[in-house]
């Protein structure tokens, strides 16, 4: 699964490289405007209105291209029409999703230095308890905007849906992470532009879809949770995406 996972995120990233580097530059547009702009101004409140735009902006962005990109995992392209409906669905999942990361980070900006300033057998071990909850978080809510396109469902069902996924499969979600990781990192060789933040949105998706083969599985079969029949599962998938390789990457219009 892991393997189908990334050979898929990989080559719908690259046949939809243009829509990939167009929300990525909607993204560096946003960045500019919160980040950028109060920083050439000396005014403290300034740059503190800037920065909470920045992060309102952004989080609102991931679940726009959540519902627009999750398209692309599902095997269509995107059109205009698409991202305008995206815009429209995914303004007050956005504003949400900002709001509980912001609250993530300032308990977490709170949390580990005043349990790490304790001191003591008490303190390390509040301390490593706190991060590795604030973890399990921030892996939590790396779905959420691939669950709320998917899903459609209030914040609390998308949270408690982000969180199942999480706990499924912490690897693969950890897995995700890292990958999420990678595209950013790669992306200043390519001015920002690939694969950035939005490569890390579509793989959240791709992962989502895939996850939910999963469950949806345990739910019809009522099976206790275990090892999936991957194999089973993904055999519609593996058939429609079919084979793939370096010659599809250089002469796509070939296949």
């Amino acid at each position: 699964m892991l393997k189908f996972f990334l050979k898929k995120s990989f080559f719908d990233g690259w046949d939809n490289m243009f829509s990939l580097a167009a929300f990525n530059g909607a993204l560096l547009a946003l960045a500019a405007v919160g980040l950028w702009l109060p920083s050439l101004s000396g005014s403290a409140a300034l740059r503190l209105a800037g920065l909470a735009f920045a992060i309102m902006a952004a989080s609102v962005w991931a679940c726009v291209s959540a519902f627009a990109l999750y398209k692309v995992a599902d095997g269509r392209s995107i059109a205009l029409a698409d991202v305008r409906r995206a815009v429209r669905d995914g303004l007050v999942p956005g504003l949400q999703y900002g709001a509980a990361v912001t609250l993530a980070v300032a308990a977490a900006s709170a949390a580990l230095p005043f349990y790490a300033g304790v001191g003591g057998a008490l303190g390390v071990f509040a301390t490593g308890l706190s991060f590795w909850l604030f973890a399990a978080l921030w892996l939590t809510l790396q779905y959420f905007p691939a669950v709320k396109a998917a899903e459609g469902k209030p914040f609390v069902e998308t949270m408690r849906l982000s969180f199942i996924a999480f706990i499924d499969a912490p690897g693969f979600a950890a897995v995700l992470a890292l990958d999420g990781l990678v595209c950013v990192v790669l992306s200043p060789v390519v001015a920002f532009l690939l694969p950035g933040f939005s490569g890390a949105v579509l793989a959240a998706c791709e992962a989502y879809r895939l996850r939910r083969l999963k469950l949806r599985w345990l739910s019809e079969a009522g099976a206790k949770p275990g090892r999936a029949p991957w194999a089973e599962l993904l055999a519609d998938e593996v058939e429609a995406f079919g084979p793939r390789g370096l010659k599809d990457l250089l002469f796509p219009w070939k296949r």
